[in-house]
């Protein structure tokens, strides 16, 4: 068979710009760090050819762009499962750092949530705020997602009432996916889990929400809010409202303590407060 010279095929121009070199010693200026870029020599089809030297800016942008991306898809994918789910408590929905009523109380609970949106790249663990009732737990977690959905992570705020409403629905009703619920709820950059603790669990909903969520967040950051302290949370999980078991073991209090660390939350609860305040004598 005759031999055939790939170069020949290409049109002329193609062949000049891969035959040829630049008169000039620098190509362009990186638009991050104003630095002249350059060339480096390879071998091209038998011949010495100048190929660009990309800055390192450049190729770091380039990675960062492409992780802003792929939160972004994830991020729309999330939002188009959850926007016809009232998954968020109507209290809840507008709340962030900037409406956030600082209390006696609340003092440390802020200041570790607004260390642990500003650091968010960096942590290594979650928190589970725990405390009484209208403390301003729920708060502070919902200002953490959404602040950090505003900078485009994938993120989740779920109410453990509600989720585990729309599971036992689920069971008769066909068109709640409650399976790619918890799936997006392990995929995500951050869960908000609020409110856990609250009710009675059932053993439907430990093997099919509780456990798979906490067990599946391993590895990423949560955010858990709860009135019940560390022993009456374990007991929670470890039994239903008629003293069956769910988890003797201890696997979701487990996984919790190994990912997060637990804040108490002192503040009294705002709603009496201003009941107390509204009270006519």
């Amino acid at each position: 068979m005759k031999s055939f010279n790939i170069l020949q095929a290409l049109p002329e121009n193609i062949q000049n710009s891969l035959l040829s070199n630049p008169p000039w010693e620098h190509w362009g200026c990186c638009i991050i760090c104003k630095k002249l870029l350059t060339y480096n020599e390879y071998e091209v089809f038998g011949k010495m050819r100048k190929l660009r030297i990309h800055c390192d800016c450049e190729i770091e942008h380039d990675k960062k762009m492409k992780v802003i991306e792929e939160r972004r898809s994830k991020t729309m994918e999330v939002q188009k499962l959850f926007n016809r789910m009232n998954l968020v408590p109507d209290s809840l929905k507008d709340a962030g750092f900037k409406n956030f009523i600082s209390r006696p109380g609340t003092e440390k609970s802020y200041e570790l949530a607004t260390t642990f949106y500003r650091n968010f790249e960096t942590m290594e663990h979650g928190y589970m705020f725990y405390g009484g009732t209208g403390g301003g737990k729920s708060h502070l977690a919902r200002a953490i997602q959404r602040s950090l959905d505003a900078d485009g992570y994938p993120t989740l705020f779920l109410d453990w009432v509600k989720l585990s409403d729309l599971a036992r629905a689920s069971i008769s009703d066909k068109s709640i996916n409650i399976h790619a619920i918890i799936r997006a709820a392990i995929d995500v950059d951050l869960l908000v889990l609020d409110d856990i603790g609250a009710g009675h669990m059932t053993d439907y909903e430990y093997k099919t929400v509780a456990f798979p969520i906490i067990n599946g967040r391993q590895g990423k950051l949560t955010i858990y809010t709860t009135n019940l302290d560390p022993d009456r949370l374990e007991r929670w999980f470890a039994s239903d409202k008629d003293g069956k078991p769910l988890d003797e073991d201890g696997r979701c209090i487990d996984r919790i303590i190994g990912s997060c660390k637990f804040v108490r939350n002192k503040a009294t609860s705002m709603r009496r407060e201003r009941a107390r305040a509204q009270m006519i004598e």
